[in-house]
């Protein structure tokens, strides 16, 4: 296949992983709060938090792994790309080892470090071996996936991760229904899809990079001091760049247990489903382009990644203003089905704040693969974690000494992540790029235009849809969507654009 039409694949697949997820979760997050609790529920997503953290030691070696092995395969020279990727491996088992001893230590001491209802000490106990089981064991394998990176075939990941999803779900509705509700069941499922998808990732890589292979024999190992050197000296800068995204939002539950307490901590944990879904889409968008972009650079075709660069940031634009406005429009009827026990006006407010600024970036996603594909991840990591530092002490401020409370947790991240990016990111990327510093600026405009377009007719059609069910609901957030792609398309593309779309449905259709 063609490279376009490669990545095409891979953002439709991308798009319909993140859908089943969608679906499959907002049928399983409803039921497993009723069965658990809503406060034992935070309890789920405060120790993904606790990994999160715990993978910023490995993102030093991990994060820049795909891109230095990608370009010295794409380039043939595969001793090169062996190297890092043996370097890669040894050096996570080091990291596996060593996290081993915080991580017992973590969990034998966890109700002194955050406040846990004693009837569910150990649950929450277990949930954590589980959490972290996970961590160690994605760690201490070697880097399978970057198989379907470098062969730009990421449907090939996205499928199986669909096929775990439903097994997932499977498996709760289950023991939910088979055994007492425990919270620990959750983490139980997790380790099952980690395996699965261990084994698919093997698989893949084994056969589109069968070149790339770890050496376990004495007489073969290959692992360089200086690769490894040269993955954590820009790899750190990633590590520095996650910092700041966690103390951005991902202290925001931590804030709300130690702070507000644990039925705050469980109201935000549910608030920020359709938020955490809006930073999955974007995250899918751009890992579909993310592969394209470095094959481009590693062959200097720069002619090619401007012209993707365009295209991508036109996709993402149509692709993501759409459930901006239908969560907007719709979010407060969602909330009262989804979770009918609980304030659906606080739960909208909160997920609002949260998502405001996907309005103003929607269409420049693309460019935070920039900065990692021509590593030059030093800069962005030091504005991350400068407005990381100055969004978690504004919130400690607002919680401490104002009424604000849960809302300036989550509504101060928004506004200096956004921040961020119009001062920042936007004039850097462009100048990697080699264009003008307000190349950007343009695209926010038009990203703006369109969420305020959508936004303001989904309000007046929404007087008109049916109200009160989930099938009404679902047949809102359809007739919003196919709306909102009309406009998006009449605003967005250019006339050639639109006069290229059209040929190509009318091809598919012939």
């Amino acid at each position: 296949m063609g490279t376009n039409k490669k990545t095409m694949i891979n953002v439709i697949c991308s798009l319909m992983v993140l859908a089943a997820n969608v679906i499959i979760n907002f049928w399983l997050s409803p039921y497993i709060v009723k069965n658990i609790g809503v406060e034992d529920n935070g309890f789920i997503t405060l120790a993904n938090n606790f990994v999160t953290y715990a993978q910023l030691v490995a993102a030093a070696l991990n994060s820049m792994a795909a891109r230095f092995i990608s370009i010295s395969y794409v380039q043939k020279d595969y001793k090169k790309a062996n190297l890092y990727y043996n370097s890669v491996f040894w050096g996570n088992l080091i990291i596996t080892v060593l996290f081993l001893i915080p991580a017992v230590f973590t969990i034998a001491r966890l109700e002194v470090m955050i406040r846990i209802p004693e009837n569910i000490i150990f649950d929450v106990k277990v949930l954590f071996s589980f959490v972290f089981f996970n961590f160690l064991l994605t760690t201490g394998v070697p880097n399978w996936e970057c198989g379907t990176y470098i062969a730009n075939r990421l449907d090939r990941s996205y499928i199986p991760q669909m096929g775990t999803a439903l097994f997932r779900c499977l498996f709760l509705f289950l023991i939910f229904t088979v055994m007492a509700p425990k919270v620990y069941y959750v983490g139980m499922a997790s380790s099952a899809v980690t395996v699965l998808l261990l084994l698919f990732n093997w698989y893949n890589t084994h056969k589109l990079t069968p070149e790339l292979k770890v050496f376990l024999r004495p007489k073969e190992m290959i692992c360089s001091k200086d690769a490894i050197r040269k993955l954590v000296g820009s790899g750190i800068w990633n590590t520095i760049s996650n910092v700041g995204n966690i103390l951005l939002s991902g202290l925001d539950l931590i804030i709300c247990n130690l702070f507000l307490g644990a039925a705050a901590m469980g109201i935000l944990s549910l608030s920020k489903i359709l938020p955490n879904y809006m930073q999955q889409l974007s995250a899918a968008i751009r890992g579909a382009f993310a592969p394209e972009l470095t094959i481009n650079y590693a062959k200097g075709d720069k002619t090619a990644i401007f012209r993707d660069m365009n295209r991508a940031m036109k996709l993402t634009s149509i692709v993501m203003t759409i459930p901006i406005a239908v969560i907007v429009v719709l979010g407060d009827k969602f909330f009262q089905l989804w979770v009918p026990s609980q304030d659906a006006e606080l739960l909208q407010i909160l997920s609002v704040l949260s998502i405001l600024g996907y309005m103003f970036t929607s269409g420049i996603q693309i460019l935070y693969n920039v900065f990692t594909t021509v590593n030059r991840v030093k800069e962005n990591a030091a504005a991350m974690l400068i407005s990381g530092c100055i969004s978690c002490l504004i919130t400690l401020i607002f919680v401490k000494f104002t009424d604000f409370g849960i809302y300036a947790v989550a509504g101060v991240s928004t506004v200096c992540n956004l921040a961020r990016n119009m001062v920042f990111t936007l004039p850097a990327a462009s100048k990697y790029l080699g264009f003008k510093w307000n190349r950007f600026y343009s695209q926010v405009a038009m990203t703006v235009g369109s969420s305020g377009i959508l936004i303001f007719v989904g309000f007046l059609v929404k007087r008109i849809l049916p109200d009160g069910s989930w099938p009404g609901l679902i047949f809102s957030a359809v007739v919003l969507g196919g709306i909102g792609l009309l406009i998006n398309i009449a605003v967005i593309l250019e006339k050639d654009d639109r006069q290229y779309l059209l040929e190509w449905i009318r091809s598919k259709i012939s």
